[in-house]
């Protein structure tokens, strides 16, 4: 299947599609008449169909808008006419529309602001298209197998994007997951990425059914089940910390956890037929031709069927020579114009950004996190181990010469992949984020005595998910305790291990 193969848009099918996803959009509240094109510095804009209007903010900016006629949606998600949206803080963002629509914007100019007639809705509407008569193929499949006490389970579209960096990725993830919901599809979306941030902290690897619509104001896509009341439904992510901005720094604890992720997925698919039949889509970090490996294991993993390519041609037809995929569909879009590169500045604004947002909500929903002190001395601290590069290109795709065997991902040493802290302490916790690691499954006393090696605690902690995170406000040498920032009231974690990541938050 390529891009030309996709299916032309049909008026008619175009025209349902679009009442029924307006049919969901947002509750409408009441227009406000008195701010009705009344305030000074008011500005309207009208964007024809099929174009989009693109936008640009710093970080002390903050942007109120409202939709005043038609129909227009962010990233995939629509907007309700007459209701004011606030985005704030470094976003590169735009407005589309199908059928056109009227916006009005005040409170700040945009540092860049247009209408673009290059926009790639056709495109990624054609290949939701595609995608959606898959998931109608494996739900009338399921219907039949229930007719003759079949337990064989059709599974809906498995998409895997890939692509250069700053080439649109997460954006046409973020549009596929909304379409898909918009069909009363719940498909799984998964972020592979560990610099960016889907409903939680960045360096996490996430799967998270979308059984409703993203938050178009919340830089994370939406809130989580720790975030309190919403507006929107809750989105719980299944969460595992690699901790680490480079999927490269740390190759094997990287795939590890995707193998963790990827059996987790399965057996959501096995006892879940609707998010079975929606498919799964994935959002992937900048791979290149050297990683087709990883790639391949992907693929095997999550029993990818449609591979799709942003803006890179060439990537495409390599990895039409490396890969094995008698089952495949390669698909090449084309890379949004409105694409653009992100310097390392605007990248950790927008993790900043995140986090802020994890403890402290948005605007619309601020939140209160609590604060609680312990002794270092009931805590056990461990931190992904940092691989040293040496001569590593030499080995293809950053891997270790085990690493050629798909099933060493298994057998793998658990100290390769995160080491205790031996001396916690100030210089190495100070304003750091932990995640707090799921201990459960073992007598965690034997390991704050050195009962135990650490490698039985680091393999439990692996197999299991992460419950949450936390912001170390002050750490106390001579008092040996240390005081956490959480998002909810407790007496005590319900942890005693936590992962100390390579990130920093700074109030």
């Amino acid at each position: 299947m390529s891009a030309a193969s996709l299916p032309n848009i049909d008026a008619s099918v175009l025209k349902s599609i679009l009442n029924q996803a307006h049919q969901k959009t947002q509750p409408k509240p009441q227009p406000d008449q008195n701010a009705k094109l009344q305030a000074d510095g008011n500005i309207t804009i009208d964007i024809p169909a099929f174009q989009e209007w693109r936008f640009e903010l710093l970080a002390k900016d903050k942007l109120k808008l409202k939709l005043l006629s038609g129909t227009a949606e962010i990233f995939g998600t629509e907007l309700s006419p007459n209701m004011e949206y606030s985005f704030q803080g470094s976003m590169r963002s735009c407005i589309s529309t199908f059928r056109g629509c009227k916006i009005q914007y005040w409170n700040c100019q945009p540092s860049s602001e247009y209408i673009s007639e290059e926009s790639c809705m056709k495109q990624y509407l054609n290949l939701h298209f595609a995608l959606e008569k898959q998931r109608y193929q494996s739900k009338y499949a399921n219907k039949q197998a229930k007719l003759v006490s079949s337990n064989t389970i059709s599974k809906g579209p498995r998409v895997l994007i890939i692509g250069p960096k700053d080439s649109g990725k997460t954006s046409l993830s973020r549009i596929l997951s909304s379409y898909a919901e918009k069909m009363d599809n719940q498909p799984l979306l998964i972020n592979l990425n560990p610099r960016s941030s889907q409903f939680v902290i960045p360096g996490s690897l996430t799967a998270t059914p979308i059984s409703d619509m993203f938050n178009v104001e919340n830089m994370s896509l939406g809130e989580t089940i720790t975030t309190g009341p919403s507006f929107y439904h809750q989105k719980q992510p299944i969460v595992e910390t690699f901790g680490m901005e480079k999927y490269q720094d740390n190759v094997k604890l990287y795939r590890y956890l995707i193998h963790q992720l990827s059996k987790t997925v399965k057996t959501r698919f096995e006892n879940d037929s609707r998010v079975a039949e929606s498919g799964l889509i994935i959002d992937t970090p900048a791979f290149t031709i050297s990683d087709h490996q990883l790639i391949q294991e992907l693929i095997n993993w999550f029993d990818i069927n449609v591979l799709v390519v942003i803006g890179n041609e060439r990537l495409l037809f390599d990895l039409k020579k490396k890969l094995y995929y008698p089952e495949l569909e390669l698909v090449k879009v084309n890379k949004s114009s409105g694409c653009v590169d992100k310097d390392d500045r605007f990248e950790r604004e927008l993790q900043q950004r995140s986090i802020k947002e994890y403890f402290y909500g948005i605007e619309s929903l601020q939140l209160s996190p609590y604060t609680i002190t312990l002794n270092l001395s009931d805590l056990i601290f461990l931190k992904p181990k940092e691989v040293e590069d040496v001569n590593m290109s030499f080995l293809g795709g950053d891997q270790d010469e085990d690493d050629n065997d798909t099933n060493s991902v298994e057998n793998v040493s658990f100290n390769r992949l995160l080491e205790r802290l031996k001396e916690p302490s100030s210089d190495n916790l100070a304003n750091a984020i932990l995640a707090l690691a799921d201990d459960s499954n073992v007598e965690i006393n034997k390991y704050l005595n050195n009962l135990q090696p650490d490698e039985t605690l680091i393999e439990a902690v692996l197999k299991s998910s992460t419950l949450g995170f936390c912001y170390v406000l002050h750490c106390d040498d001579a008092k040996k305790k240390i005081k956490l920032l959480i998002p909810s009231p407790v007496q005590q974690l319900p942890t005693k291990t936590l992962i100390l990541t390579q990130y920093r938050y700074h109030e």
